[in-house]
């Protein structure tokens, strides 16, 4: 797990030039909706892509992480449906339904049983490398596909092909900060029970920590956002009041934050202090929101790597997630 955190910038990298190198015809029908559709450390990518897209697009897009589509997809609807191993059940059981309803389809896997629709079908696959890694480690590649797909249906235009190229060289250029200051954030979590508040903007982040910090660390964690948390979590912070001394609260600060949101933070962590709860931060860097989000991305999976030594765990081993995924297999 260490060398494939390490190599996230040229994993980028590798992934744009695949991107660049696929030759792929989305440009049917004006399309009215997306839905990106995949579970997990695949799912997330769909959540981090809408977040990235958010401003840019002008139609809706929906994430979807469970074995149906809504009623509105259909003919002009652009179905998104990635899966590292190309056989999650739940994906394959929304891709069907997408292809039922006539939708566009499209896929970014590794192969398996989507490779095989795709071939049966002719439907534009993009490839993942089979020797990635588990796909929690190869959220580079399925993220960059992903815009691409978008870019190759006329969504998306150019610019985030400069980002991603930023994006590169600061991960690049922080390479060793980052992990002196993820050594540090993962000491001040150890032992602790992690709550994660970030903006709704950057919220996919936070929940990639969360994951990361559940599958590499073995270690709970609580993610919530702003200004939500604000009308109903503040409250919760008196029972039981025995857990306080056992949690750490860690703000997740970006450049797209809402102004207000940022205002929301302060009067909230001194409601915190004031109850005598120790409040971390993390700044992001860089000058766009894709160098942000791969800035923290990067960070907070170094985080999960040194939390995973303390803890004393393997990260790379989820053998109840193996294990869940056998018994279902047999149903």
């Amino acid at each position: 797990m260490k060398e494939l955190i390490e190599n996230f910038a040229q994993q980028l990298r590798q992934a744009m030039q695949a991107g660049e190198s696929e030759n792929v015809n989305l440009a049917g029908p004006r399309y009215s909706n997306v839905v990106m559709a995949g579970m997990g450390g695949s799912g997330i990518c769909g959540n981090l892509a809408k977040t990235y897209v958010a401003n840019k697009l002008t139609v809706p897009v929906l994430v979807q992480k469970c074995h149906s589509l809504p009623a509105f997809v259909g003919s002009k609807s652009l179905v998104i449906a990635t899966s590292f191993s190309g056989n999650t059940e739940e994906t394959l059981s929304m891709v069907r339904q997408a292809m039922e309803a006539e939708a566009t389809v499209s896929f970014v896997s590794s192969g398996g049983e989507m490779l095989r629709i795709a071939q049966a079908n002719n439907v534009p696959h993009l490839t993942l490398p089979t020797d990635a890694g588990p796909p929690r480690a190869c959220l580079g590649f399925m993220l960059v596909q992903q815009l691409y797909l978008l870019h190759y249906a006329g969504l998306l235009d150019n610019a985030f092909k400069t980002e991603l190229r930023q994006s590169i060289d600061l991960l690049e250029e922080q390479a060793g900060s980052i992990k002196v200051q993820a050594s540090a954030l993962a000491s001040s979590l150890h032992t602790r029970l992690p709550i994660l508040y970030a903006d709704e903007t950057f919220m996919p982040v936070a929940m990639r920590f969360q994951q990361q910090l559940n599958t590499n660390a073995k270690q709970l964690a609580h993610v919530n956002a702003l200004p939500e948390l604000c009308h109903n979590e503040v409250e919760t912070w008196q029972n039981p009041s025995e857990l306080n001394e056992r949690l750490a609260v860690l703000y997740i600060k970006t450049g797209y934050d809402h102004l207000r949101s940022r205002l929301r933070m302060g009067l909230v962590r001194e409601a915190l202090e004031q109850k005598g709860q120790q409040v971390l931060e993390v700044e992001a860097i860089g000058a766009t929101m894709l160098e942000q989000m791969f800035y923290l991305i990067h960070l907070f999976d170094w985080v999960s790597l040194y939390l995973a030594g303390l803890n004393k765990v393997n990260p790379g081993d989820t053998e109840t997630i193996n294990h869940l995924k056998r018994e279902l297999s047999k149903v």
